[in-house]
């Protein structure tokens, strides 16, 4: 059985476990694996003369990847309201967390996506996962993933404006093998993506 110790109560999660791992791995909680609080970003103020681009939902593209193109600029006054860990990092997993039809993708923000090497923060409907360095980020990306259709039932509110809370996120239950174990997992998929897209 598999048991979680919250607020000094043990308590047995086996019906939370969706599905078998291999002894040397463990499930963990999302938030645990983080080395920021997982939270949203702040609602901007826009101007076309700004410096900082803003992260918004439909630069998570639909077809996969990450567009920064399709981001506005942000007021250089409001700039001052984010503290320097909110800038965006290489390898910040992105969730898209209001309305439906967008609420629940998730992509993964690198560095090489902004080749003006401009200052990046999210905007208020984008939840920001940033993993601890001793994790594989494209590991638990994908693990995320995996979880895509679960964030996408789970919004709360209205039909057209669903919103993902973040304790929804930070509560997600994720297999964590050996590091050395999450980089072959990872390669093995890079690896066969190709053939998958092409079948």
């Amino acid at each position: 059985s598999h048991y979680e110790k919250l607020n000094g109560v043990e308590r047995c999660i086996d019906d939370e476990i969706p599905f078998e791992i291999p002894k040397n791995w463990r499930w963990c909680r999302l938030h645990s694996l983080a080395s920021k609080d997982i939270k949203r970003g702040k609602s901007p103020t826009y101007s076309a003369t700004g410096k900082v681009l803003v992260f918004a939902q439909k630069c998570n593209v639909k077809t996969g990847g990450v567009n920064l193109s399709l981001s506005q600029r942000l007021d250089d006054s409001a700039f001052l309201k984010y503290p320097s860990e909110e800038y965006m990092q290489d390898s910040d997993i992105v969730i898209n967390s209001t309305g439906t039809g967008t609420l629940g993708r998730v992509g993964l923000y690198h560095f090489t996506d902004n080749p003006n090497n401009e200052t990046v923060v999210p905007d208020s409907h984008i939840t920001i996962v940033r993993i601890t360095k001793e994790l594989c980020s494209e590991y638990l990306y994908h693990c995320i993933k995996w979880w895509q259709p679960f964030l996408e039932e789970n919004g709360e509110g209205s039909t057209n404006q669903k919103e993902l809370r973040p304790d929804t996120i930070k509560n997600l239950l994720v297999p964590v093998p050996p590091l050395a174990e999450q980089h072959r997992i990872v390669a093995a998929y890079n690896f066969l993506l190709p053939y998958i897209e092409q079948l």
